[in-house]
């Protein structure tokens, strides 16, 4: 089944110059994430249960997991483990594209959810 992503709503994220476009399958979500600003993303180091996969499909983020820090160009992959402590801090000059891939879904995230965030921060 191909994803259009224009058929899917575009949610800008809280506290973060981000852009947010959902997809929920029965054991994972993606998410489509835009950055069309250079710089601090500001996100606080957190974890959650979910396992997460992210490909950057345009631009460069920086990313730290596990308290290493890693840049991720066009054409990268990042793992996180379940638990795993990480945050995306810079965007690069020209801004990013990236999808999460996160298993189980991130029904959280969904539009309209009632479920409590799966982020922790301690």
């Amino acid at each position: 089944m191909k994803i259009d992503w224009d058929d899917h709503e575009e949610l800008k994220a809280e506290g973060i110059a981000l852009s947010r476009r959902f997809a929920f399958g029965q054991e994972m979500s993606c998410l489509k994430v835009v950055a069309d600003q250079a710089g601090d993303l500001g996100l606080p180091p957190h974890w959650h249960e979910n396992e997460q996969w992210v490909v950057v499909t345009e631009g460069s983020i920086r990313f730290v997991c596990d308290e290493t820090e890693y840049e991720l160009n066009a054409g990268d992959v990042a793992y996180i483990p379940s638990r795993q402590r990480h945050t995306a801090t810079f965007v690069g000059p020209e801004g990013a594209v990236l999808m999460e891939f996160s298993a189980p879904p991130r029904l959280d995230l969904a539009p309209g959810s009632i479920m409590p965030s799966s982020m922790k921060f301690d």
